[in-house]
């Protein structure tokens, strides 16, 4: 089946570089394209108003106090539990997109199947969810996360379903 495709710059475009690229982007199905431009970037908001594609940041928004100058320059934020300080901190920055109009997903760094558990608890509230970090690891010191078809499946044992391997 068909799947989005979602493409992340990593702050890497100017906005020139950004204005050329994201038509093609978009000519080629992408949904939105993740932090084009460096955080912080005084261009942010002349993106955002001439994007053909919803601009997602990640560098810009670690923690609540962010979400709403985000709002201004970005369609969406990404949300890490490694970088905004847990579960309550995400559903705060979750709630606060949703209320300032911003789409929202979440996002992992390389993290043991602990760090991915407690981002599926989350997952609910979020538009895209990319929760993979533990797979990067050769021995998840948290097993409990289980992939199937693609998809990170938590665990029905009780709390975040980990257990120290």
């Amino acid at each position: 089946a068909d799947r989005p495709l979602m493409v992340d710059v990593n702050e890497w475009w100017s906005l020139d570089e950004a204005l050329d690229a994201l038509p093609q982007l978009a000519g080629l199905g992408v949904a939105y394209c993740e932090q084009p431009l460096r955080a912080g970037d005084g261009d942010g908001r002349t993106l955002k108003k001439r994007s053909p594609l919803p601009i997602y940041v990640d560098e810009d928004c670690h923690r609540l106090d962010d979400v709403a100058a985000c709002a201004e320059i970005a369609h969406g934020i990404n949300i890490k539990l490694a970088k905004s300080g847990g579960i309550r901190e995400a559903i705060r920055m979750a709630h606060a997109a949703r209320a300032l109009g911003l789409g929202v997903m979440l996002g992992c760094m390389i993290e043991s199947g602990l760090g991915i558990a407690a981002g599926c608890a989350v997952a609910p509230l979020c538009d895209h969810v990319d929760l993979d970090g533990n797979l990067l690891i050769a021995e998840d010191p948290w097993p409990g996360v289980e992939l199937v078809d693609g998809v990170q499946v938590p665990s029905e044992k009780a709390g975040l379903g980990v257990e120290r391997a």
